[in-house]
């Protein structure tokens, strides 16, 4: 592989990391805080949310730029370190699969009532779409990781 592409991949991966890293960072900030206030509604700061929005979608248009112009680079091989992406995409999944699991129990009570529906719903939306960002990450690092580990092809 030429090394503009790989240099167009290395960047926009980079670019998707730092992406997930803010996305994950308010989640466990947001994560605390819904535990220690379990039953009560909790309200996020714009410019919280603003950040985390734009976080997803600089994300989802690195992910799918590079899926569909840009290939995974081959010709490194690293076992331990295909290893070791592949775990940190799993421990990503987990942080995203944690929050989603503490929202919908904590919401769980207001699905029967019909008089705050759109604000559920548009939060719902909005948290699955950040869960699908973030989904999208851990499915990128995967390819890199099998990549590394894959058998050098003859």
């Amino acid at each position: 592989m030429t090394p503009r592409p790989v240099l167009a991949y290395t960047l926009l991966l980079l670019v998707q990391t730092a992406c997930a890293l803010v996305i994950l960072f308010y989640i466990h900030a947001i994560f605390r805080i819904l535990v220690a206030h379990i039953g009560e509604q909790q309200s996020l700061p714009s410019e919280i949310l603003a950040q985390v929005i734009v976080a997803a979608l600089l994300g989802q248009f690195c992910y799918w730029t590079r899926l569909y112009r840009l290939p995974v680079p081959r010709g490194f091989r690293n076992l331990a370190l295909g290893h070791l992406l592949a775990f940190a995409a799993r421990l990503g999944a987990i942080g995203g699969g944690a929050l989603a699991s503490i929202y919908f129990l904590r919401h769980l009570p207001e699905l029967t009532k019909l008089a705050d529906s759109f604000t559920l719903v548009w939060r719902s939306g909005l948290l699955l779409a950040i869960v699908f960002a973030l989904y999208c990450y851990t499915l990128e690092l995967e390819r890199l990781a099998a990549a590394w580990q894959a058998e050098p092809e003859e």
